[in-house]
């Protein structure tokens, strides 16, 4: 599914972005589901999470995570057979709804020995739809010092200094992702149209993948084959 290049591009950028890895029908049916979710005009980031301890359940909303095209992306770039770490359908409602700070996946979980984010677009987003932006090589700096954000998105995890270097990624249409390290700073801005944004963020493990805190491997972590 990816080439060379593309495997390149994402070690030495800590991103990549992969046009159309998921099909049309897939993403239409996750969005369906999200479509159904309540949302304020202006209202804060709104998510949709796997349940790691029920794996089967809403197999619909999470059919993401089981792809074969999204699972040998994940598979290639990690080197092992993936296992599902996370997932989450997330929304940033229409009219001024807020996306997440500058901020570093592992900073809410440390995780050591390969794992990555594929962030799909289950609609079209625009600039203007609090796309994602990323810093590319941040991964090469490891995880750095963050606080609780306490504004735009209470509770979630924020950079205390951000990026030198920063880039907005262009308009992605539905079944575009873009694939980055659990190191890689990213962030989404303000949905200023009159148009719900959705997508949905796939985060897989390595097989050796451990907590740095413990040292022990992530609980209930999930075969997508399986």
């Amino acid at each position: 599914m990816l080439t060379e290049e593309e495997i390149e591009q994402y070690f030495r950028e800590g991103y990549l972005l992969k046009r159309n890895l998921v099909p049309q029908s897939v993403v239409e049916s996750v969005r369906a589901i999200g479509e159904t979710t309540k949302t304020a005009d202006g209202g804060g980031w709104t998510p949709k999470v796997f349940d790691r301890e029920n794996p089967k359940s809403e197999p619909e909303l999470h059919a993401i995570l089981r792809h074969p095209s999204v699972v040998t992306a994940a598979g290639q770039l990690l080197g092992t057979p993936p296992l599902i770490y996370y997932g989450m359908l997330a929304i940033v409602p229409a009219r001024g709804g807020n996306g997440l700070p500058w901020h570093q996946d592992n900073m809410y979980s440390h995780i050591y020995g390969g794992a990555l984010n594929i962030f799909v677009a289950l609609s079209e987003i625009t600039p203007e739809m609090a796309n994602l932006w990323v810093a590319p090589g941040s991964h090469k700096l490891g995880t750095q010092a963050s606080k609780r954000n306490e504004t735009t998105a209470k509770g979630h995890r924020e950079a205390l200094v951000e990026p030198e270097n920063s880039l907005l990624l262009p308009t992605l249409s539905p079944g575009d992702t873009c694939i980055f390290t659990r190191d890689t700073l990213h962030r989404s801005l303000t949905n200023t149209t009159d148009q719900n944004r959705y997508a949905y963020a796939a985060q897989f493990c390595a097989t050796n993948a451990r907590y740095t805190e413990t040292g022990k491997r992530p609980p209930l972590c999930v075969d997508p084959l399986g």
